[in-house]
């Protein structure tokens, strides 16, 4: 049996790629992207890389 979810204002399910991706995010480049450190750097350069590759819906 498929579980139907409905209630997407709150959340949505997420694609496997997404998930893949996000992990090593979470494990790898977790900075503050708004510090100075190379931590916060590095987070700011994968946030913003994100910002112009994703589509903005």
């Amino acid at each position: 049996m498929r579980k139907i979810y409905l209630d997407n204002a709150a959340t949505t399910p997420l694609r496997e790629e997404v998930v893949v991706a996000m992990t090593a995010v979470l494990r790898e480049d977790f900075g503050n992207p708004s510090s100075s450190h190379s931590f916060g750097r590095t987070a700011k350069t994968l946030l913003e890389f994100s910002r112009k590759v994703l589509p903005n819906k």
